[in-house]
């Protein structure tokens, strides 16, 4: 198989500067485009096309596309997700559309009409309204049952239940790639597992079951309660029931990992951990944020989100850079993203009041240099924070207000 598909590839690259020239003289007709689906990241797999879909509906150039996508050659990381996505979109396998795809971006570089600028890395909804919309893609009846008798079977009454998903982040996903890879750029996004222990019993204590999340993990997470579900490590773990659970929540806990995004495709609200403060997802209105903390080794201090802020994005969103700049990443305590949770949960549950001095903390936390934050390709901005629409943890800026100054 994989000889021929060496072949198959190899009479591509051939034939690449036929069908090329096909497209051009096709595009009187029709624009063909020609569009790199990142299929072995989850999160892409399962945004990315949905932008896609987002953004056709938003988009008032009624031009006339004609669209191929094709997977990555690294694989595909849920054939859940793919095949769904297959049944909505035109995807080819790699070895047929790449090569093409390859010569026409030597070509005309990303800025061809051809394909779709920068496809791979749209993973946001920043500019996209999505809350009237629902997603585009979903599990038929049979799946859904299939995944509730499993769960049956495991003393787990799901539809009867509320829950929450923790989508933790750790080397042990990257590092059991194929191709291997130094990850200690990305590594200043992990927690450790224990750090979610104390939130997982106070959710409990709320009657709200726990699930921890995730395919491949570091250490285990058996607490000894039945409400505290080590999905990750458990025996009925599967690509349907990873979508399924994340589907289903009332909220989830996400440290910035691709696992998370199933749950914000279904508009579920989200406590937002991502140690990077640059990427929290500040455009859902319905989630509820918590940054690690950015300790500068030469002051000896914590910097203030001004501080954070006047930093490019591209500048400060790798623990090398980090490194170089003396700048520390310090998880936040147990305490703390208990105090974010059971937030969130009061807000679901309308047991939660903003005060006044939670207002202007609000506010305040809003009103900062957001517009610094953006991505520049060929001279085009993209801003990853227009409307600041999700709510920062309450109890901390109450507890650290010079953090806002």
């Amino acid at each position: 198989m994989r000889l021929f598909r060496r072949l198959i590839y190899l009479l591509s690259f051939l034939f690449s500067p036929f069908i090329y020239l096909f497209i051009k003289l096709f595009s009187f007709i029709k624009i063909i485009r020609i569009i790199p689906l990142l299929s072995n990241r989850y999160g892409h797999l399962v945004m990315n096309p949905e932008i896609y879909f987002l953004e056709k509906i938003d988009n008032k150039l009624n031009k006339k596309y004609f669209d191929i996508f094709f997977y990555s050659k690294y694989g595909i990381c849920n054939l859940v997700v793919f095949n769904l996505w297959k049944k909505k979109i035109k995807i080819f396998p790699f070895y047929l559309i790449e090569p093409t795809y390859n010569l026409l971006i030597k070509l005309e570089k990303q800025n061809s009409i051809h394909t779709i600028p920068y496809f791979q890395e749209k993973t946001r909804f920043v500019n996209i309204k999505i809350k009237k919309d629902t997603p585009n893609i979903k599990l038929n009846e049979f799946q859904e049952k299939n995944c509730e008798e499993i769960l049956n079977k495991n003393n787990i009454d799901i539809k009867n239940i509320k829950y929450v998903c923790l989508f933790n982040r750790d080397d042990a996903y990257l590092n059991s790639f194929k191709n291997k890879k130094d990850w200690y750029y990305l590594s200043h996004h992990n927690y450790k597992i224990k750090s979610f222990e104390y939130v997982a019993k106070k959710l409990v204590e709320r009657n709200i079951f726990f699930f921890r999340m995730g395919a491949i993990v570091e250490d285990k997470f058996n607490l000894n309660n039945p409400k505290i579900i080590d999905y990750a490590n458990s025996s009925f773990r599967s690509e349907l029931m990873d979508f399924y659970l994340a589907s289903k929540c009332m909220f989830g806990i996400s440290g910035g990992t691709g696992s998370s995004i199933v749950s914000m495709l279904y508009r579920k609200p989200i406590l937002d951990l991502n140690a990077n403060l640059h990427h929290l997802v500040t455009f859902l209105d319905n989630s509820v944020l918590l940054s690690k903390h950015y300790y500068d080794r030469v002051k000896k201090k914590n910097l203030s989100l001004k501080e954070i802020l006047s930093f490019k994005e591209h500048e400060f969103k790798k623990r090398n850079q980090l490194d170089k700049k003396n700048i520390e990443m310090i998880d936040c305590t147990p305490e703390e993203i208990s105090e974010a949770a059971i937030e969130m949960l009061d807000r679901l549950e309308d047991k939660w009041e903003d005060n006044t001095n939670i207002s202007e903390l609000q506010n305040k936390f809003r009103d900062q240099n957001w517009q610094n934050i953006y991505q520049e390709r060929n001279g085009v901005k993209n801003y990853l924070h227009e409307e600041i629409k999700a709510k920062y943890s309450s109890k901390y800026l109450i507890k650290n207000p010079n953090w806002l100054d």
